[in-house]
């Protein structure tokens, strides 16, 4: 199996590195040869556009943005959903190189790639503390559609009450985001922790969330916490516009010393893809909702075999 590490990926000029990221690729001729197999045989193969979550490959784009997002487009992927350069954290960890470049022209640096970003993550506050107009007008500057709020900035220990309020806070920052032609949608990082009436936060959170204004982005490494995917796509049916898709392991070694379980590439774990995606399809998943989100020592790597996976799931 051919991998392509962090420290290749570094040491290659642009041209090496799409040469390497073309040469791990799927062909083009491989996927008309498998398509008309499949027309055949009547089988139904995932064929959606498939974009990734830039943050996993943050130390890459800190390096080298436009030469990572060609080499990650030269894998097959179609978009990239981007993380917000003006957010405190987000410019710290790879997109502080462009915090100072109008949004206009980081839109016109990620089509030259060749890949679309309807998408991007931006933090709590500059969605609820911030001026919520001016990260808007940014969002649509960008080109986006979603403008995705990453986790609530609510602590485990907040409360029913706490999360009451934030729901209002959220569904008023909406109203100003459909204004600027966009819609505002919430990425949960977890379901759980179990609130003071027994019942996990997310729920908390779908219950306080105009599903009018707000549109919902599904992470699927809730499934690490012992929660079914499958589940929470069948009960929210029709408020998914967007997935972020990775693997679990329980039998790999964690990050933290003596806990077990990790987030692997596609098809290497625990997941039941087809059921997982039909789940899925019961909602209106965007074109670019999608999402592969790999944040492993070598995420390229990982985005290789995650995408080369999916594409074979038949659905």
């Amino acid at each position: 199996m051919s991998t392509f590490n962090r420290r290749e990926f570094l040491a290659t000029g642009a041209a090496g590195l799409l040469a390497a990221a073309t040469a791990i690729g799927c062909a083009e001729g491989q996927g008309q040869q498998q398509a008309a197999a499949d027309a055949a045989t009547g089988t139904m193969r995932f064929n959606k556009p498939i974009s990734f979550q830039s943050y996993g490959m943050r130390r890459e784009i800190g390096e080298d943005f436009t030469g990572t997002l060609k080499t990650v487009k030269a894998l097959g992927f179609d978009g990239v959903e981007m993380c917000s350069p003006q957010g405190n954290h987000y410019k710290t960890v790879g997109f502080g190189n462009l915090t100072a470049l109008p949004p206009a022209e980081v839109k016109q640096q990620i089509e030259d790639t060749g890949l679309f970003c309807k998408s991007a993550h931006f933090q709590s506050h500059e969605v609820l503390d911030d001026d919520p107009a001016k990260t808007a007008d940014y969002a649509a500057a960008l080109g986006l559609t979603d403008l995705i709020m990453s986790g609530s900035g609510i602590g485990n220990d907040g409360t029913i009450d706490d999360f009451k309020r934030w729901g209002e806070q959220c569904n008023k920052a909406a109203e100003i985001v459909k204004a600027a032609g966009l819609r505002l949608g919430y990425h949960n990082h977890r379901v759980a922790p179990v609130m003071e009436d027994g019942k996990p936060q997310y729920e908390h959170i779908m219950d306080v969330l105009d599903p009018d204004l707000i549109t919902m982005q599904f992470q699927f490494a809730s499934i690490r916490d012992g929660y079914d995917l499958e589940y929470y796509l069948d009960k929210y049916a029709g408020r998914y516009s967007s997935l972020h898709m990775h693997d679990y392991d329980p039998a790999m070694k964690g990050r933290q010393p003596g806990r077990l379980g990790g987030i692997v590439p596609l098809g290497e774990g625990m997941v039941d893809w087809a059921a997982v995606l039909r789940a899925a399809m019961k909602s209106d998943i965007a074109d670019h909702g999608y999402i592969i989100e790999i944040e492993t020592e070598e995420p390229l790597e990982g985005l290789r075999r995650s995408i080369n996976y999916l594409k074979t799931v038949e659905v």
